[in-house]
This record gives C-alpha cells, sequence and structure tokens, in this order.
C-alpha cells in the first residue's frame, strides 16, 4: 500500500473519534463517522460542527475550512457498509469486551488488508488481536492521537505481537499526512503520554478535594508552570470526566500503581453525571455548545461546588 488513502471509517464519535475524523477529512480524506444510534450520531456531528465553530471564534480555522472538513464526513448509525474503506480507526470506548466484540464484527465486515488502527491508550494491542483472524492482525496497529487532536502533533505508534512492518509504515505515512510526529512506544499499558497526563489529572483532583488549592488556582500553577493552554482540571473536562475515570481503573488495575486509583471526587463527580464539557458540567460549567460559562452565580449543586471551590469568578468564556 504506497498510493495515498482516499476514504477511512471511524468507529466511535466520541471526543477522540471526532477530532480524528476531522484531522482526517481537513487532509483531503473522505470519512465515515460510525456511532451505534442515530441520537448518538446526531449528537456526534453536532459537536464535530459546534467545536470547529468554537476555533472560528479563535480565529484559528475559517468558515471555509470548516465546510469542507463537514462536506468529507459522512455520519453512519448502526452497523456499516465498510465497502472501499481503505483503513478503519476504532475509537470506541476504553472498554476491553466492548472492543474485543466490536474487531470481532469490523473483521467480518472490511474488505482484506484493510489496516486496524486502535485508538487506545491502556489496553493490550495483542490481547485485542485474538478477536482478529488470524490473516487480519499483521494489520492491526496501535495508533494513539492526543487531545486535542487538532492541535496536538504527536501521535504514539504501538505494534502488537503480530503487528507486520507493511501496516506500521502505512500507518506512519498515514500519520504523516495528517502532519503528526510518530513516537514509536512499547505495548505497555499507559504508554508515555497517557501515564503522565493521567497522573498529573489525578493529583490536582486530590489538591483540589484535599483542600489543599482550588480548581482555579491548581490549574493556573500548572498552565504557568508548564506552559500549557490547558490546566489538568480543563483538560479533564474535555477529555470527559468518565473517560479519565475508565483510563485511571485500566491503568490502577494494569499496572497496580496508587497514583493511578481515581481520586473519590472523581469517582463522585462520574457517578453523579458530572462528565466535563460534553454534558454541560465537571470541574467547569458549559453551555450547550461548549462554552465555557460563567461561575459567578447559579451554582447548582452547592455540596460539590464547595468542595472544588470555584474562587474568583471570570469573565464569560474566559480561559482558565
Amino acid at each position: 500500500m504506497t498510493r495515498e488513502i482516499q476514504k477511512v471509517a471511524v468507529i466511535g464519535a466520541g471526543t477522540s473519534g471526532r477530532g480524528i475524523a476531522r484531522v482526517l477529512a481537513a487532509a483531503g480524506i473522505d470519512v465515515l463517522m460510525v456511532e451505534r444510534d442515530s441520537t448518538s450520531l446526531e449528537r456526534a456531528l453536532r459537536g464535530l460542527r459546534e467545536g470547529m465553530n468554537r476555533d472560528i471564534a479563535r480565529w484559528s480555522l475559517t468558515e471555509s475550512e470548516r465546510d469542507a472538513i463537514l462536506a468529507r464526513v459522512e455520519g453512519v448509525a448502526g452497523s456499516p457498509r465498510l465497502h472501499g474503506v481503505e483503513a478503519v480507526f476504532e475509537c470506541a470506548t476504553e472498554d476491553f469486551k466492548e472492543k474485543y466484540a466490536l474487531l470481532q464484527e469490523l473483521d467480518r465486515r472490511a474488505p482484506r488488508q484493510c489496516p486496524f488502527f486502535l485508538n487506545t491508550s491502556t489496553l493490550s494491542i495483542t490481547s485485542l488481536s485474538e478477536a482478529l483472524s488470524e490473516a487480519r492482525r499483521p494489520w492491526l496497529v496501535g495508533l494513539h492521537f492526543l487531545h486535542p487532536v487538532s492541535r496536538i502533533s504527536l501521535v504514539e505508534l504501538v505494534r502488537g505481537r503480530d503487528t507486520g512492518e507493511e501496516a506500521e509504515a502505512f500507518a506512519r505515512r498515514v500519520a504523516r499526512r495528517l502532519g503528526k510526529e510518530v513516537m514509536e512506544v512499547a505495548e505497555y499499558p499507559g504508554y508515555v503520554t497517557s501515564r503522565l497526563t493521567l497522573a498529573l489529572i489525578n493529583e490536582a483532583i486530590h489538591l483540589v478535594m484535599e483542600g489543599v488549592a482550588t480548581r482555579d488556582s491548581v490549574d493556573q500553577a500548572m498552565k504557568l508552570r508548564l506552559g500549557a493552554t490547558h490546566g489538568p482540571l480543563a483538560l479533564a473536562d474535555e477529555i470527559g470526566l468518565d473517560s479519565v475515570y475508565r483510563a485511571l481503573v485500566s491503568l490502577n488495575g494494569g499496572l497496580g500503581l496508587d497514583q493511578f486509583r481515581p481520586a473519590p471526587l472523581l469517582r463522585r463527580m462520574v457517578n453523579e453525571g458530572w462528565h466535563g464539557e460534553k454534558s454541560g458540567r465537571g470541574f467547569y460549567r458549559y453551555d450547550e455548545t461548549g462554552r465555557r460559562l460563567d461561575e459567578g452565580s447559579d451554582l447548582t449543586e452547592p455540596p460539590l461546588e464547595r468542595v472544588i471551590g470555584a474562587g474568583p469568578s471570570r469573565k464569560d468564556g474566559e480561559e482558565s
């Protein structure tokens, strides 16, 4: 496979799936963006557009670029027809059983020698490859995109036990076409970036929970220290607190290290439906487009608000 690909499928249109679909379409590739049902698909397509609208407001994207990207993305609900697809990007929930079952189905539907790229950060590529036929296993590669996909230029490439040289070379070519720098890492829970990021987020949540500092102070400290655009708590909201929780549980189970045991505050927030930007409430509050809201008033959940400690209010839309 040396020619440029023209059409791919992205399976799972959550935060990461939408980001991957966006960068693929921006590179001139036609994308089937697949969700399990029409309600989820409608929400994903709306989220894709609204995310780009926010970038237009920041002057980092034009309306014509947004429209060109959307024109290349076709939403599909349910089991997709994969005829003509030249690569499959699997971006479903970070759950081993769910991914395993999904890979079995995709293996039956996808064309022969169609590479499968798994966007997982905590699960074993080799173990998941057992869901595939022997002929497909050499075409399975871990390709972990970092959030936010449109702005982070790094991707982690992970070889499973049976990953073939041709599939790896294909993955590298695709990543370069998307403007990404490839870093090959060993197949080990969390790889590099997820282990570092999740440990930082979990510790930041502990600091707030223990009353060491407020949410705003923790985020501001890390922004000033690391020169980042997001503090760890704002980043957790953007990733999705439920996704952060599942990833921590997986890492804690796979590595047995205390720093990956989810903070009780995180568990409580997830249980109460505070999943971050996508639910309208996490460590910060958001409107239906995902824009940060001023929290100077209308505190909806006083007990958790007191724990989080919002600190001084900000102007509407101001970054933390």
